[in-house]
């Protein structure tokens, strides 16, 4: 998977393919290329659902400010 594909997928998507293939090299039938292409794929898609978590939560972080009149 290419980043620019990664960077195309919702957050419930990339983390359904990195459930996927956590679940392949759990099993231990990849060979050692297929194992680290996966393993980069896998990093691919741990930072874009890292990312898509850190921009949700500054909206929600924005929108609580908001509500609350700015004051901590």
């Amino acid at each position: 998977m290419t980043p620019e594909q990664v960077k195309q997928l919702s957050f419930e998507q990339a983390l359904e393919q990195l459930q996927l293939l956590v679940t392949q090299l759990e099993s231990g039938s990849l060979e050692l290329e297929a194992s680290v292409a996966a393993f980069e794929d896998g990093v691919l898609l741990s930072r874009r659902c890292e990312a898509l978590l850190e921009g949700a939560e500054q909206r929600l972080n924005i929108l609580t400010d908001r509500s609350d009149g700015g004051s901590e």
